[in-house]
């Protein structure tokens, strides 16, 4: 009798992109040159340093130097130049915003924190510094600080749907889908492009295997046609709820676009060893581990093939692969104990 011993399709992690806004300041904006180049950054930043020698209290070049070494990426500069402004006038709304920014950049989340924190007490109607202290929270995972702040914005911003985008995503990591739905579709209903609250409420409808995943997977394709990721999530949909051929077709897409997804060929493989298809499955693991040898899982499944066949030999070495990789798993270890036996 033929051995199925069920192996679960890999999940994959989708990360939400922050967005950068743009806000209006009576702070002079310099007129930064690609942060790609390099030598107009350094030309840029000596032409300032020069007035600053002249004058070390011009609070107006020291910010203007501070936004080209955040331009190019040059943080600790910049941090120190917003801290030297701040030493001399500490009444700057945008100045903590930007020391924020800078500091969120360098991972300082808590000083970052602060400092977005004394932008909003200096100016209540700081829309841009609630959302961006907003989104901080929402990484440190303090949903609920980030929610109060979100509310607040909106009720100046309505027609932002970023800020309804992020409420989703407040109430997707506290469990809360319903609502988490419910403020992806407004901020889909806001901004019909926005391709993240597209596919998170795919995603979200998809794990309920609900047929409208499809809907919002086609939107979200439609937003982003080049890009892998959302095609990927809904052949992962497909394959769950048992739509194999479409499935395929969907992943062939995926590694078309991205010859490196390695989860591709993995599903593909299990997709055919399900079917019987033993042969075709190794080959798709093989493609896969020639991409990511790390990868436990198609060692595994490899494994369970050869047991199948009744090569014990290239059985015990592709779980050996597997156990190796990831000592604790019980399935591996499981494997290793049977053929032992």
């Amino acid at each position: 009798m033929k051995m199925r011993l069920i192996a679960s399709v890999q999940k994959m992690i989708f990360i939400s992109v922050f967005l950068f806004f743009a806000c209006g300041s009576e702070k002079k904006q310099a007129n930064l040159p690609d942060p790609k180049d390099s030598t107009a950054n350094a030309n840029l930043a000596r032409e300032i340093s020069k007035e600053i020698e002249n004058d070390p209290t011009n609070t107006e070049a020291l910010y203007r130097r501070a936004q080209v070494y955040f331009n190019s990426k040059y943080l600790s500069r910049a941090e120190a130049d917003l801290q030297a402004i701040l030493a001399i006038d500490s009444s700057d709304a945008m100045v903590y915003f930007t020391l924020g920014r800078t500091q969120y950049a360098m991972n300082q989340t808590k000083a970052a924190a602060n400092a977005y924190e004394k932008a909003i007490a200096l100016n209540p109607y700081f829309t841009e510094a609630q959302i961006k202290l907003a989104d901080l929270y929402f990484v440190v995972k303090e949903h609920q600080k980030s929610l109060d702040l979100l509310n607040v914005a909106l009720k100046k911003e309505k027609g932002n749907a970023y800020i309804y985008h992020m409420l989703g995503m407040n109430y997707r990591e506290m469990g809360d889908t319903a609502r988490a739905i419910y403020h992806y579709q407004t901020a889909i209903e806001t901004d019909p492009t926005d391709y993240n609250s597209n596919l998170y409420i795919a995603n979200l409808y998809a794990a309920q295997k609900k047929e409208i995943a499809l809907a919002y997977f086609k939107a979200a394709i439609k937003l982003r046609p080049t890009w892998a990721e959302p095609i990927f999530a809904r052949a992962v949909f497909l394959q769950s709820v048992g739509s194999f051929k479409a499935a395929m077709l969907d992943y062939k897409k995926v590694v078309d676009l991205e010859p490196s997804n390695y989860l591709a060929y993995y599903n593909v493989g299990y997709i055919n060893y399900e079917a019987g298809f033993l042969d075709q499955a190794l080959n798709s693991w093989d493609l896969c581990l020639k991409i990511n040898p790390q990868f436990a899982n198609a060692w595994y499944m490899k494994g369970l093939i050869y047991e199948e066949k009744g090569d014990f030999n290239e059985a015990i070495k592709n779980h050996k692969m597997a156990l190796d990789l990831m000592p604790e798993n019980p399935l591996f270890r499981e494997a290793q104990k049977r053929l032992q036996k």
